[in-house]
């Protein structure tokens, strides 16, 4: 039995052996297959780390593009409403003018439209009955100083504008109220308002 003994006691020997020496090679197999993963694990992280990181920069960007574009859009909307304001004001200024003066422009303006000399001035009704009969007068003085027609009439009608004119020969008008010349000549005159204002 001895013998037997000594054959089982070698091959369980040699089994323990070839078992540690596979048990350690798988270990080194695993751990080398750990470091490897575990490598391209910090690879992979780095990317996505730097994939992060420049998304985050264009996001950045992207916000601060359309917050200037905000800015740039809130600052253009606080101008036109200034020069709306400076327009507004000018026509003010101009239906505040001292009587005569008043007459003199509206005068000046049907004088100025006038293409045949014999045309209906048309005016709002309270301008109609305070100064339609002097600016009437007064265009018919300009015209026959400057050798035309001075044929021109107070309308009987009337129309609702804040001041100014309309003349009227037949179904062909010229507008001349101060709103209409002041919003005609908001494009011209939009830039040096806006020069004025913002310089």
């Amino acid at each position: 039995m001895n013998g037997i003994d000594a054959i089982a006691g070698k091959i369980t020997g040699d089994a323990q052996r070839e078992a540690e020496s596979i048990l350690a090679a798988a270990r080194d197999e695993a751990r080398a297959i750990g470091e490897k993963y575990e490598a391209q694990a910090r690879v992979e992280a780095e990317k996505i780390k730097i994939a992060g990181e420049e998304q985050a920069k264009e996001i950045r960007r992207r916000a601060a593009f359309a917050a200037e574009q905000d800015a740039k859009r809130q600052l253009l909307g606080a101008k036109q409403r200034l020069i709306a304001q400076a327009f507004d004001g000018a026509l003010a200024k101009l239906l505040a003018l001292p009587e005569n003066e008043y007459v003199s422009l509206l005068a000046r303006l049907a004088a100025q439209a006038a293409d045949r000399g014999d045309e209906e001035i048309v005016m709002s009704p309270k301008e109609k009955e305070t100064r339609g009969r002097q600016v009437t007068e007064e265009a018919n003085r300009l015209l026959a100083k400057a050798g035309k027609r001075a044929g021109l009439k107070l309308s009987s009608e009337s129309r609702a504008f804040a001041g100014g004119l309309v003349l009227k020969a037949g179904d062909v008008e010229v507008n001349c109220a101060l709103d209409t010349i002041l919003r005609l000549s908001k494009d011209d005159l939009a830039l040096d308002v806006a020069a004025a204002l913002f310089a």
